[in-house]
């Protein structure tokens, strides 16, 4: 009898325990503070900075920053903590349970799903109202918010951009030029169709000239989100609906690979399984689709004082330019939220963005008072440059709006799903069908997991 009452006490005492934790059905508000943007510049705190980890650039620009803001309140004390990219959603997950997550937290546009479905992003909602009302900034005037609206879900803001991150063409003018290819029609705007029909110059031009093993397009087609799913988008497809139905199988999907098929059986890209002899990198590749710096390619030997960029290629009637962000969260958790604000806000600030700038942040500001390259410390350097381009069209801007759709568990396989689609369409030895039911298989066992 006495073990039979002790039972029953440990399984009341368990349903009284469970009963208390939040479920997914039932989420902690993590808008039960009282934010401050007015903290006294004399406010002692140790604040930690999760960043990027072998990414020298990411820890000069932070670096910078933190010098700037330490000029303004000197007695907060920032250091800095390293991830994996690899290795990004088993070490947050880890330091949090430990609770050493940092008071602020690098991520991503995918990675912020991560973050908000663990209940580890702080909602910034509070500060950014505050600080509209003390006119510290206006998000639609002062900021290029469709970068602001790719971290906001349902409605709260989790994160601030550190830049404007867009998907461009770079290209090659010496080699385009050797080929006698007209630049005057590689503009911000320019077509799928003009681009194509320039790869196509460049393929009869390699050709005549014994360079056979020269491929036009160093492309991230099958191997990166940002500029496959935007080509799905352009086609008029996509992976699901808002209510996370599949609705990948369709004509415009069929459209969109057998547009990657036409690049790899015309030779302007590598197929699948076979090796370049050329790349953008080292001067034999005309065109390369990425979103990086100028600065990354511009200053390489091969490369100098040769290459340009400009916007990427507008598809069809509804095009989509790939763009994501990469900036910061408060960890929810922090006991420093306000302190950890004030640097996020000071990251904002005009004053900031130029100091990350002067730190190797060599991408568009957040802001649109920065966004003159020719005067802003982004683009010193390179103001003779086409460095608008990162900018244009910011109605076609598009993150992996998709991902939204489910748990962020399903993440990296869903992800895997998709570039392995545009992988197989590259593939001259599989049918386009087979790349398109080879995905859904993939799509339905990672759902079922």
């Amino acid at each position: 009898m006495k073990k039979i009452l002790t039972l029953i006490v440990l399984l009341f005492g368990l349903v009284l325990v469970t009963g208390c934790l939040p479920s997914q059905d039932d989420p902690p508000n993590l808008d039960d503070f009282d934010a401050k943007i007015n903290i006294d510049t004399n406010t002692q705190a140790n604040l930690r900075i999760l960043i990027p980890g072998g990414n020298l650039n990411e820890t000069t620009m932070i670096e910078s920053a933190i010098e700037g803001f330490n000029l303004i309140y000197p007695n907060i004390n920032i250091s800095l903590s390293y991830v994996s990219v690899n290795a990004y959603e088993n070490t947050v997950r880890n330091q949090a349970a430990a609770g050493v997550l940092p008071d602020i937290i690098w991520t991503n546009t995918p990675d912020i799903l991560f973050l908000i479905d663990k209940n580890l992003a702080l909602p910034l909602n509070q500060y950014f109202e505050l600080s509209e009302e003390a006119d510290v900034f206006n998000l639609e005037e002062t900021f290029h918010k469709e970068f602001i609206d790719m971290v906001t879900v349902n409605g709260n803001i989790y994160a601030i951009p550190r830049s404007a991150d867009s998907v461009v063409t770079f290209y090659n003018k010496k080699l385009l030029s050797e080929a006698g290819v007209d630049l005057t029609r590689i503009q911000n705007g320019w077509t799928w169709e003009t681009f194509l029909d320039i790869a196509r110059e460049m393929r009869t031009y390699y050709d005549a000239n014994g360079m056979n093993e020269r491929y036009i397009i160093d492309a991230n087609l099958t191997t990166w989100l940002s500029v496959n799913y935007p080509m799905l988008r352009s086609f008029g497809a996509d992976v699901a609906d808002a209510e996370g139905n599949i609705i990948l199988d369709s004509p415009e999907t069929i459209a969109t690979l057998e547009a990657v098929r036409t690049l790899v059986t015309e030779r302007l890209s590598v197929a699948t399984g076979m090796t370049a002899g050329s790349s953008f990198e080292v001067g034999t590749s005309p065109f390369l689709f990425q979103s990086a710096a100028i600065s990354l390619f511009a200053e390489r030997r091969e490369l100098k004082n040769n290459i340009d960029i400009v916007s990427f290629p507008l598809i069809g009637d509804s095009p989509k330019i790939g763009s994501g962000v990469a900036g910061y969260s408060i960890n929810a958790n922090t006991q420093y939220k306000d302190e950890s604000w004030a640097f996020l806000n000071y990251l904002l600030s005009f004053e900031g963005q130029e100091r990350m700038a002067e730190g190797g942040l060599k991408l568009p500001s957040i802001r649109k008072d920065l966004a003159d390259f020719t005067t802003a410390e982004w683009g010193k350097g390179y103001e003779n440059l086409n460095l608008g381009a990162y900018l244009y069209g910011p109605q076609y801007k598009l993150s992996i709006e998709f991902l939204n759709y489910f748990d962020p568990k399903y993440k990296p396989d869903l992800d895997l799903a998709i570039r392995d689609l545009f992988n197989n369409a590259s593939n001259p030895d599989r049918t386009i069908r087979d790349a398109l039911d080879i995905a859904l298989r993939d799509i339905d066992d990672a759902l079922s997991n």
